[in-house]
């Protein structure tokens, strides 16, 4: 009887201290974006994006420009800056192609697509250029 007792007694106290502790938490850390093929990493990729939707920011906006008649005809002074967008965008493409091949630095290459991402907004406070 007296084992019986200290059973209950035991089941008793562990019945009682497991609300105490709970179960635990889920963890609301998100995991990671996975990478899309071919690239060496999560910069690697960013960098891809930025320089992917200023191309296509640069070629709307020539596009536009350059239609019959032009959707968007800019000044002297925003021709200056877009033209320094275009330049830009070439070179941090060059420096992104010999990133991605192994011949220059994420570094430099991260430089240069700051470049382009300050440049387009220059670009992009023009009243036409929206």
């Amino acid at each position: 009887m007296n084992l019986r007792k200290l059973v209950m007694t035991s089941s008793m106290t562990l019945l009682l201290c497991l609300p105490l502790t709970g179960c635990p938490t889920a963890s609301t850390t998100t995991p990671p974006q996975a990478l899309a093929p071919g690239y060496l990493n999560a910069a690697d990729q960013q960098m891809s994006e930025i320089l992917h939707a200023a191309h296509a920011y640069y070629q709307r906006l020539y596009t536009d420009a350059t239609a019959t008649p032009p959707i968007y005809n800019p000044s002297p002074a925003e021709k200056a800056a877009f033209n320094q967008f275009g330049a830009y965008l070439n070179a941090a493409d060059t420096t992104y192609k010999a990133f991605h091949a192994g011949q220059a630095t994420q570094a430099d290459a991260q430089t240069m697509v700051d470049q382009v991402k300050a440049q387009q907004n220059a670009v992009q406070a023009f009243p036409g250029a929206k």
